[in-house]
């Protein structure tokens, strides 16, 4: 009797909303859908540049026709869907501002394979392993089906940036028909020339929170001033005559202002011509503290400013950090070094955020246009492709950083040699 009572408080507690919506919800959830129509009307600078109006209007049509057949997991799912349509990384629905669960793996891509980065203890096995297949979707297949779901998308980087992400969200797996239930999903591993099946169960968000990568940086072994700035961080590279700024978040306005005479005087110290900024995996706050940055260090003549500046970019480079990358390689003359941004250039952005009303959930909506290239392009391409192998990743080597440093030093001897 026990074990029964348990089997159906765990199948409830797992189910969230399994089955159809009731009549109440169906109006509730019109509601939203309504509202989030006349907020993106309002709101977004320019709503119909990549979709029709009128097709907008029919997926709207479409969706709310179909809310007494579905369940919450595919409202949220055509809501996405609707959102992705858009055409824009900034204007999204964000599906875990609701009740969610994960499953316990942290992906990364490395050219075309995704790898297990991270993982609850459970799996730890799995560490490395490429994955192949979700309940015998293969990842090609996959990508493919789920392509006008994915959120968060200015182009095909950052796309698969947000796919190794939304692929963990077992919300968003069910209401797009890949697994039948939020609470377990099968997922097919290669390691070791051996192919594994996994059947997983979800986790709380608390869980997945935790999870990152076991895979730290290890070379090159850079030793960071103390320069009390929240998600940036300073070290001088004398080996290779450079400065390293590591641009992982943006801090407050006010902050960089307070620390930026420190930053100069210990730049200024170490009398360095090389600087390099890393924008890699910066998910983008408020550009104008990077051009704060940026107005720090202008008057530092001792570095070489015709070909001695470095920005760092991967498909994690996005919002924010990707107009900085843009604007420095403009003001500071800067070479990108990397592989392409994650965020377009020239496309909407900048955010209004939102609840709906019934629902809670959060949304965001693009509200600004920003030009920083002229000619069309859908990416930041590096001056200077350099990337980090898997084999070097699972070794805790910074290929790209590595490569870059000793870019600079054979530019270094060669312009000592001239001279």
């Amino acid at each position: 009797m026990k074990q029964r009572l348990f089997l159906i408080i765990y199948l409830l507690f797992f189910s969230y909303k399994a089955y159809t919506l009731e009549t109440e919800e169906v109006s509730l959830w019109k509601e939203d859908i309504q509202q989030l129509q006349k907020l993106i009307e309002i709101h977004h600078i320019d709503p119909f540049v990549n979709i029709d109006k009128y097709e907008f209007y029919e997926q709207i049509h479409n969706l709310l026709k179909s809310l007494p057949d579905m369940n919450e997991a595919e409202v949220e799912v055509g809501i996405m869907r609707l959102m992705r349509s858009i055409g824009d990384g900034h204007t999204f629905y964000n599906m875990m501002s609701g009740p969610h669960r994960h499953y316990p793996f942290r992906f990364k891509y490395f050219v075309d394979k995704l790898k297990v980065v991270d993982s609850i203890a459970k799996y730890s096995f799995l560490q490395g392993a490429e994955l192949t297949a979700v309940n015998g979707y293969s990842i090609p297949k996959l990508e493919q089906q789920l392509a006008p779901f994915v959120n968060y998308v200015d182009n095909p980087y950052s796309f698969r940036f947000s796919f190794s992400l939304h692929i963990t969200l077992a919300k968003f797996l069910y209401g797009t028909g890949i697994s039948d239930g939020q609470d377990e999903v099968t997922y097919q591993f290669l390691k070791d020339g051996r192919s594994i099946s996994m059947k997983v169960h979800s986790v709380p968000m608390e869980k997945f929170g935790g999870l990152n990568t076991q895979y730290p940086v290890l070379v090159p072994d850079i030793n960071y001033f103390n320069i009390d700035l929240s998600g940036i961080r300073l070290a001088l590279l004398g080996k290779y005559d450079a400065v390293y700024v590591d641009f992982d978040s943006y801090p407050d306005f006010s902050d960089l202002q307070e620390q930026c005479e420190n930053i100069v005087d210990i730049i200024r110290g170490s009398r360095v011509q090389n600087l390099v900024i890393d924008f890699r995996d910066n998910h983008g706050g408020d550009f104008y503290v990077g051009l704060a940055l940026s107005s720090c260090i202008q008057n530092l003549d001792q570095f070489d400013w015709r070909n001695g500046i470095y920005v760092m970019i991967d498909e994690g480079t996005q919002s924010a950090a990707m107009s900085n990358a843009a604007q420095y390689q403009q003001i500071l003359n800067a070479n990108l070094v990397g592989t392409p941004t994650g965020a377009d250039p020239n496309i909407a952005s900048e955010t209004n955020r939102f609840k709906l009303k019934n629902s809670k959930r959060e949304i965001s909506i693009a509200k600004r246009y920003y030009r920083f290239i002229q000619s069309p392009t859908d990416a930041l391409y590096p001056d200077f492709p350099m990337t980090t192998s898997w084999r070097d990743y699972k070794q805790g080597r910074d290929g790209a950083l590595l490569q870059l440093l000793n870019h600079i030093q054979e530019k270094d001897r060669e312009n000592q040699v001239k001279s």
